[in-house]
């Protein structure tokens, strides 16, 4: 693994903004959802807030992972480096402060997919936290948390699809958040 370069954020910079205005525009296409605002610029809020089915406040947060991950696989060696997601602590925090209707939607693009997790997804998944530290000359630490595509995702060809299923999932949110059986896993056996 490399420390970022300043050109790597400039470049990010740009693919992010054409990804935020797409996703902006498919969540609001959307049949089922109302736009509310879209905060991508805030980092006091997740990317976008929304209404959705019963009348039901949801917010998105979208991340890219935009390269194949060298030398984080020590860290979760139970999944093979092409399955796994670095998300900020910090980003985390926000979804579980944002409650039971946020979701975190994800552009894999070595991957070629795009994965979906609830809030409740992310709170019960596996993970491994890191604390790296930033070259910025201050000694400053920012935490990580390794998740698994492979395990608590919820995995499409496009965005479209996955939008369709934070619907989906939205509608049912209330009725699975008060039974004692467990949360639903798209990829793990009950």
């Amino acid at each position: 693994m490399r420390d970022r370069l300043p050109s790597d954020w400039k470049t990010d910079l740009r693919e992010r903004h054409q990804l935020e205005a797409d996703v902006r525009n498919e969540l609001a296409a959307h049949p089922e959802l109302a736009m509310l605002q879209c905060s991508t610029s805030s980092t006091d809020r997740l990317d976008y807030q929304l209404v959705g089915p019963g009348g039901r406040l949801l917010e998105v947060e979208l991340k890219t992972k935009r390269q194949v991950y060298r030398g984080w696989g020590r860290y979760r060696p139970d999944v093979e480096e092409k399955d796994l997601l670095i998300l900020d602590e910090l980003a985390l925090r926000k979804l579980v402060d944002a409650g039971k209707y946020a979701f975190l939607l994800v552009r894999d693009l070595p991957g070629d997919r795009w994965a979906v997790w609830s809030t409740h997804d992310l709170v019960m998944t596996s993970k491994s936290r890191v604390t790296r530290r930033l070259d910025v000359g201050t000694g400053a630490v920012k935490g990580k948390v390794l998740v698994s595509f492979a395990e608590d995702a919820s995995l499409f060809a496009d965005v479209a699809s996955a939008i369709d299923h934070i619907v989906d999932t939205l509608r049912n949110t209330d009725q699975r958040w008060q039974d004692i059986a467990p949360w639903p896993s798209p990829n793990r056996a009950s």
